[in-house]
C-alpha cells in the first residue's frame, strides 16, 4: 500500500469558529499543579549548573607555578632563561583564561545560574590568577630593569 500525496485539504487549518477547539486541553482554568507528581510532570526543571571550581583552581595553580619559572634565569643562566621564557608563556596561557572563566563563574553564581557549591574554589582561583598576572608583569619589568645577566 503506497502513501498518497498530500493535498491542500489535508493541511488546511481547522475551522475553529463552529464549535469547540479540538486542540483545547481538558484542564480546568485556575487548577493548580499536583505537587506530589514526579518532577517531569510538574515543570520543575532547573537550569542551574555546577561551577567549574576544581578545574579553575588546577589551572590557577599551574599558572602560578609556571609564573615562577622565569626566576630560574637568575640561577641557571641560559638554560634557566629558556625555561623561564617557556614558563612565562605557559603562565599567560593559563592565567588569562582562568581569570576570565572565574569572573564569569562568579557572575553566574551571583545570578543563580550556577550552584554555590564550589564558590570558594572559584574565588580562590580568581585571586590566584590575578596574582599570577601580577607576577608575570613584574617579571617582565624585572628583566627590563635588571637585565638577563
Amino acid at each position: 500500500m503506497a502513501n498518497r500525496p498530500l493535498k491542500l485539504d489535508d493541511i488546511r487549518p481547522p475551522d475553529l469558529s463552529e464549535g469547540e477547539n479540538p486542540f483545547a486541553e481538558d484542564v480546568a482554568v485556575g487548577e493548580e499543579a499536583d505537587v506530589h507528581a514526579p518532577a517531569d510532570y510538574r515543570g520543575a526543571y532547573e537550569t542551574v549548573s555546577r561551577s567549574t571550581g576544581i578545574l579553575l583552581i588546577i589551572m590557577a595553580l599551574l599558572g602560578l607555578t609556571a609564573s615562577a619559572m622565569p626566576m630560574l634565569g637568575f640561577v641557571w643562566g641560559d638554560i634557566g632563561v629558556a625555561l623561564g621564557f617557556f614558563g612565562w608563556l605557559v603562565g599567560w596561557l593559563l592565567a588569562l583564561p582562568t581569570l576570565v572563566f572565574a569572573a564569569n563563574d562568579q557572575k553566574a553564581i551571583r545570578l543563580g545560574r550556577m550552584t554555590s557549591r564550589g564558590q570558594w574554589l572559584v574565588h580562590i582561583s580568581f585571586w590566584l590568577a590575578l596574582l599570577t598576572l601580577a607576577i608575570l608583569v613584574g617579571t617582565v619589568a624585572g628583566y627590563l630593569l635588571l637585565g638577563f645577566d
